[in-house]
This record gives C-alpha cells, sequence and structure tokens, in this order.
C-alpha cells in the first residue's frame, strides 16, 4: 500500500512516502503565513501522487487541525491519525501518558520495530528529547533539553551578548565574543547531552544501542560518545510502519 505521511513538528512540515516497509522521498517545509497557503504546500508535497492511504501526526496546536483538515479532503475515507501513544500500543510510565507527545512515541515505536530490544531514542529538533525504553518497547522516562538555537535565543534575550548561528568552531576556548558564545554553547550541550544518554542507557540497559533522529541529529551524533544508530527521519518511519492499524480522522 502506497501511504503519504505528515509530520506536523513545531516549526516545519515534514512528509514522505511510505512503500512496500521502505520510506522514500522524505522532505520538510517551514508553515506559511497564514493556514490558506497550507494547501498549496501539502499539494507541492505530495506533487501528482495518488495514495492509497494518508497518515498523519502532529504536535502543533496551530497547525493540527487546518493540516488533518486539508487531508482529509484530499483523501476521504482514507484518511489515518496517529493521536497518542496509546494508539501505537506503546505504554509510558509517565503520571500522565497522555501528554507524553505522539512525535516521541513514533519514534520509539519505530526503534523499537527495529531493534527489538532495550534502546536509548534521542529526537534533536527544536528541543532535545531523549527516551528511554525497556527491552518490552515501553517507555520507562525521558528527558527534555532546549536545543542549540534555543540556548543561544534566550541568552541574547536576556542579555547584551548577540544571538548567533551556534555551530563548532574548532576551537577549544573561544577568541571573540562570537566563538566563546558558540563554544560555550556547543560545549555544555554536548556534555548534557551525554550525560543524559549516560543515566537513560543506566535505566534502559548499559549495554542499549542509542537511536539518534530530527534535524539536528547529524550533529549531535558527533557529539555522543557511545555508538549510535542514525535515523534521521525515525518518527516518519514509526508512522508509516503503524499507519495500517490507526484509526481514521474524524
Amino acid at each position: 500500500m502506497r501511504t503519504a505521511l505528515f509530520d506536523s513538528g513545531s516549526s516545519r512540515l515534514h512528509v514522505a512516502w511510505w512503500n512496500d516497509g521502505s520510506l522514500t522521498g522524505a522532505a520538510a517545509a517551514p508553515y506559511p503565513d497564514s493556514p490558506g497557503q497550507l494547501q498549496r504546500i501539502i499539494a507541492d508535497l505530495l506533487g501528482s501522487g495518488d495514495p492509497e492511504l494518508i497518515a498523519a501526526c502532529s504536535v502543533s496546536s496551530v497547525w493540527r487541525k487546518p493540516l488533518f483538515t486539508i487531508l482529509r479532503e484530499r483523501a476521504p475515507g482514507r484518511f489515518v491519525v496517529a493521536r497518542n501513544a496509546a494508539d501505537l500500543g506503546v505504554s509510558v510510565a509517565y503520571d500522565d501518558p497522555g501528554t507524553y507527545g505522539i512525535d516521541r512515541a513514533l519514534a520509539v515505536y519505530g526503534a523499537y520495530q527495529m531493534l527489538r530490544d532495550a534502546c536509548v531514542v534521542v529526537d534533536a529538533g527544536t528541543a532535545l528529547t531523549i527516551d528511554a525504553v525497556g527491552s518490552d518497547g515501553a517507555v520507562l522516562g525521558g528527558y527534555i533539553f532546549p536545543g542549540m538555537d534555543i540556548l543561544a535565543g534566550a541568552l541574547s534575550s536576556r542579555t547584551d551578548l548577540p544571538e548567533i548561528v551556534v555551530h563548532d568552531s574548532g576551537e577549544k576556548l573561544g577568541h571573540s565574543t562570537v566563538s566563546s558564545i558558540a563554544n560555550g554553547i556547543t560545549g555544555g550541550f554536548s556534555a548534557a547531552v551525554n550525560r543524559l544518554v549516560s543515566l537513560a542507557r543506566e535505566v534502559a540497559g548499559s549495554g542499549s544501542m542509542v537511536v539518534v533522529t530530527g534535524g539536528g541529529a547529524d550533529i549531535v551524533r558527533q557529539f555522543l560518545h557511545v555508538p549510535v544508530e542514525y535515523r534521521p527521519h525515525l518518527v516518519l518511519e514509526g508512522l508509516g510502519m503503524i499507519s495500517h492499524r490507526l484509526p481514521a480522522y474524524d
């Protein structure tokens, strides 16, 4: 079954095709200025393809309803939605499992379906999430940490320091205000990520594989001191794997 997949994130719309158990054509686009422009973006992302099924998820309170409305009109009777971990059969050790993000649940689902063992899932998006997953696929708990751009923006907004585009300068110490900020953020972020991943692996199992995904995954995996499995589109992969079991949107 040829399925079109949509992941509505905090800042971008991600789309891909799922066909015979594999992901193809992954792409992303920033949200438009208004919901009225969203239909054209969706048409451009889908191209001339006519999906047998459309599956979607969203963590955006702003874009969820307009996106789902357009997709239902595009594929009446063939549009399904992943709403929460319960839709995936993923157990979450949260006080209120309903508050656990669907993007995290899909990444965990996808990682566990691939590994069939305990693991740690790191999703490097606008925020960084780290989840410990047990050998039975249950989420044992996790962490949420600001992404590097958020850290840079927060520093600038609360001081007279400039806001910068964060990158690793390759220097151990900064030799200008800009490089000092960049090195401080990348160094502190790297240390924090390694510490949080280490703690999560202690819970999941010290030999647990670390799976890294998200828009910042390529940078984050270079910071980590343990071997990683790099799956840049893990949320979409999880959505594709579960799409045939999801409820219809109504």
